[in-house]
């Protein structure tokens, strides 16, 4: 059993992958595989990653989906051949600083730790963000779960120990284009029972504008709204620790329901402007694909929401009255 496993998912990666991979296969920490996955790429990626096979097999392994599975499904692949004591994930257009694996791995072993987070710097925004606040980590309580589900947070810069995907076993969503592990993460909040920080910034997000997750059409951003509403109750109502959590995972899925309507009428709000004597406007004249999104979603957040609008005091504090009223336009036109 190696000491950490790497997931790497690559789609049509030929600029950046090579990068990614030369901080991984220099990483301080020796005992470590790096799991590429090629999700049917049509450029040479499928190459690049085994050239980098060849030069390093001892340390890196390939996969190759004939099919393209998407992010959630290119990382399922890594974790189905994952030997790792503790699993992390690093995106083709990403890469780390070449000790964060020995860093976050030490710590795991201090803490005994299911998780363990570090920061990371936003290329486009050009800050550094620790998205695990030092008040919510160790032995997770109620009110640890709710911040870390509030600050939400990703998988690519945290380990987790191999077990939490395994026992029982976890997958991300397929064919998504985005959102593929918001789902999966609140769930391991919810299962896991503590959660450290090496509070150093160690990753580097590529979040520049036109990269695979950041440009989607209407149809794309409703699967992946949807896919992550309905994949967040799958996942974590039957959790015993949902209860507690309950506000704050309902807000966050009412987030979620926001965008995905805002998405839908945008052509909408653009026409007639912004304002609350629009609202009614707003689901006027959309065609017919739009509204059977519409309708989709509605029925969804009457199977995920148990509270109504002004009972949630997260809603009420966070989401502006506009958006709780677009929302319930959207209920009572379309939550049959």
């Amino acid at each position: 059993m190696k000491k950490v496993s790497v997931i790497v998912g690559a789609y049509n990666a030929r600029d950046t992958l090579a990068r990614c991979l030369t901080t991984l296969v220099h990483q301080t920490l020796e005992d470590i595989e790096i799991i590429v996955v090629n999700d049917a790429s049509q450029d040479d990626t499928w190459e690049i990653m085994e050239r980098c096979r060849s030069q390093f097999p001892d340390k890196v392994i390939t996969v190759n989906n004939e099919q393209n599975m998407g992010c959630g499904g290119a990382k399922d692949s890594g974790l189905d051949v994952a030997s790792g004591e503790y699993i992390g994930f690093c995106d083709a257009d990403d890469f780390c600083a070449t000790n964060m694996y020995e860093l976050l791995y030490a710590r795991a072993k201090e803490m005994d730790a299911d998780i363990v987070d570090c920061g990371f710097f936003a290329e486009q925004a050009n800050a550094s963000t620790i998205t695990t606040q030092e008040e919510a980590e160790g032995i997770l309580d109620d009110d640890k779960r709710k911040m870390l589900i509030l600050r939400g947070g990703y998988l690519c810069t945290k380990l987790f120990r191999r077990e939490l995907f395994n026992d029982p076993p976890v997958r991300l969503r397929k064919h998504v284009r985005a959102l593929d592990d918001n789902d999966v993460l609140k769930y391991m909040y919810l299962h896991a029972n503590n959660i450290w920080t090496v509070r150093e910034v160690l990753y580097n997000y590529s979040d520049a504008p036109g990269s695979l997750t950041k440009i989607m059409d209407v149809d794309k951003y409703f699967d992946s709204i949807y896919g992550v509403m309905e994949g967040t109750y799958e996942r974590c109502h039957e959790l015993p620790t949902y209860e507690a959590a309950r506000l704050i995972i309902e807000y966050a899925q009412l987030v979620w329901y926001s965008y995905g309507i805002n998405r839908c009428i945008y052509d909408q709000i653009v026409k007639y402007g912004v304002g609350e004597s629009k609202i009614s406007l707003y689901f006027e004249e959309v065609d017919v694909d739009i509204e059977e999104m519409l309708v989709k979603l509605a029925q969804l957040k009457k199977k995920v929401i148990s509270l109504d609008y002004k009972d949630n005091p997260e809603v009420q504090e966070r989401i502006s009255p506009i958006d709780i009223k677009i929302m319930q336009e959207c209920d009572r036109r379309y939550e049959i």
